[in-house]
């Protein structure tokens, strides 16, 4: 098979549900990244009770949204080629290490924010 071009309608329904997966990691990562603008705009319309404190943690929630988000929308493109791949050459193997980066990842943002609030309140 490593010469030919593999027959990729044998496997509609298994492409069809590895691009409806690269979809949600798109969502996820967009999500991730409207995280951070939120914040930022809460941050903001707050002001009497912004201190140096809150904005830096403000900037940094927006920084590490948009690289967690950025990483998300590159992990799930790299993902949806390697699947189309195995999906192809009928082998699979999860992914549990993207799994478990985009868990801490979001775990620290949301942690983060739940900081943040403390801070103001």
């Amino acid at each position: 098979m490593k010469g030919q071009k593999a027959d990729e309608s044998k496997y509609i329904q298994q492409h069809l549900a590895n691009e409806r997966t690269f979809l949600a990691w798109l969502r996820t990562g967009l999500a991730v990244v409207g995280i951070g603008f939120l914040a930022v705009t809460l941050h903001f319309n707050y002001g009497s009770k912004v201190s140096k404190l809150t904005d830096e943690i403000s900037l940094l929630m927006m920084i590490f949204s948009l690289a967690t988000g950025l990483a998300i929308l590159i992990m799930g493109s790299f993902s949806y080629f390697m699947k189309r791949k195995e999906i192809n050459e009928a082998s699979f193997r999860s992914s549990s290490v993207v799994m478990a980066v985009v868990t801490i990842a979001v775990s620290i943002l949301i942690f983060m924010l739940g900081f943040y609030f403390i801070t103001i309140l």
